[in-house]
């Protein structure tokens, strides 16, 4: 109790500290952002107002955060314990399969069934699977190559529990996944999932690094506010516990997108279905450790949730509710309106500094953007215990890391509406320390 109490009045200190932030940055910076030419006195009257907007969204969220934040607390234990099926889909997953399956091995839960789906790997998966299917209690499923939405839909007709788990192969599952999720389901009968945290089980370089602080602070936060709503938009493909029964409703895994958990997600939301989050069930995952893959990923990634978005729209136009009139313009604005304002404004910053040949306009926009990212950075700590060896690159970060990001999802978006071709994409597997 004397752990929370604390935790609750550092968190409505920073609270109040955005607050405080938000009106000196309001203050201080017009008087710096005068310029004679009168496009450029509207460029920087639109960069600070769409700044003030940022602030304020990320006050937003941080209260719906911290509102979920105290409501979690108050989640009855697992009252029953019905049969969980665990669907592990595989191609070319050789180096980690095992890995993963021992996670399984250790979940603490009595009525679990484990299914490997081996959709056509061309390496030695196949055989490492077979051979984990006769020394341990695992079912294996082996299919031509359809791919990975195919293979789940295989494995969640073939399972027998009333609730699934969805997992990659090369992920590992925390222990304490059913006892801390089912409740949710037993709490909220409209609960169609429930998901959770996914954390970068190989942060040995700078690369990876960045990607753990993108998960916790720019991924797991949004899906703690949104958790607050009942409108969590993402069940990340790594941990996700799926109602059956819901998930058959919707048609399963479609195959139309490259972003099948997004899909899935937005399809179970479109129907009225609501989807929680909780930091207590986590995944460790492989991430990208060169450049390369990186883009790859987050190209797919990106492109994949612009045609899940598209879908809902559709669907939109041909019932029309206020909830979903909000989850698709959350979704649009997060996805696709946010990250083309960030791009543009560092042009217009890398313009205004050859024209001007001043930085006094980008300097207040990314000192501005900084704020609020070290704001995130220091709520995750009090609130999830996690990034305190990471906190000197959230400095870093809105100029490094995170602009490359900005420049990767401009780029999918543009090619999405030229409806330009693109290939999945395989990461090549390592496997994590």
């Amino acid at each position: 109790m004397k752990d929370l109490t604390q935790r609750t009045f550092s968190i409505l200190f920073l609270l109040l500290i955005l607050i405080g932030l938000s009106f000196v940055f309001y203050l201080y910076v017009p008087d710096h952002w005068q310029y004679e030419n009168s496009w450029a006195r509207v460029a920087s009257k639109i960069m600070l107002y769409y700044l003030l907007f940022i602030f304020a969204r990320t006050l937003f969220l941080l209260s719906l955060s911290f509102i979920e934040y105290l409501f979690k607390k108050r989640i009855k234990p697992v009252e029953t314990f019905p049969l969980v099926s665990i669907i592990v889909p595989c191609y070319n997953e050789e180096v980690g399969l095992a890995k993963a399956i021992d996670s399984l091995r250790r979940i603490d839960y009595p009525n679990l069934e484990i299914l490997i789906v081996d959709d056509g790997s061309k390496d030695d998966t196949f055989k490492i699977a077979k051979k984990l299917e006769q020394n341990y209690e695992v079912r294996l499923i082996h299919q031509e190559n359809a791919g990975k939405s195919q293979a789940l839909n295989n494995g969640i007709q073939q399972a027998l529990g009333e609730y699934f788990v969805c997992m990659d192969a090369d992920s590992v599952l925390s222990e304490n996944l059913l006892i801390d999720s089912l409740p949710y389901f037993e709490a909220d009968k409209n609960l169609a999932a429930v998901a959770g945290a996914v954390q970068v089980g190989n942060a040995n370089s700078l690369l990876t690094k960045f990607q753990k602080l993108e998960y916790i602070v720019g991924l797991n936060f949004h899906k703690m506010a949104q958790s607050c709503l009942n409108l969590v938009t993402i069940v990340p493909g790594p941990i996700g516990v799926f109602k059956k029964e819901a998930v058959l409703k919707v048609g399963g895994y479609h195959t139309d997108t490259y972003a099948e958990d997004c899909d899935l997600s937005m399809r179970l939301l479109m129907a009225g279905y609501n989807i929680k989050y909780t930091g207590k069930i986590k995944a460790r995952t492989e991430a990208p450790d060169n450049f390369g893959q990186l883009i790859t990923q987050r190209y797919r990634w990106s492109r994949g949730m612009i045609q899940a978005i598209l879908k809902s729209t559709n669907e939109l136009t041909k019932k029309f509710t206020f909830r979903r009139a909000f989850v698709v313009s959350y979704m649009f604005m997060e996805t696709v309106i946010i990250p083309l304002i960030n791009f543009t404004f560092v042009l217009i910053t890398l313009q205004f500094a050859l024209t001007y040949s001043t930085t006094e306009l980008m300097g207040p926009f990314f000192i501005g953007l900084t704020i609020l990212d070290m704001t995130l950075i220091l709520y995750s700590i009090i609130a999830e215990k996690e990034l305190g060896s990471l906190l000197f690159l959230g400095i870093l970060n809105r100029l490094t890391y995170g602009l490359s990001l900005e420049v990767i999802r401009f780029f999918s978006i543009i090619d999405e509406i030229f409806r330009l071709p693109m290939k999945w994409g395989n990461l090549v597997r390592k496997g994590m320390n």
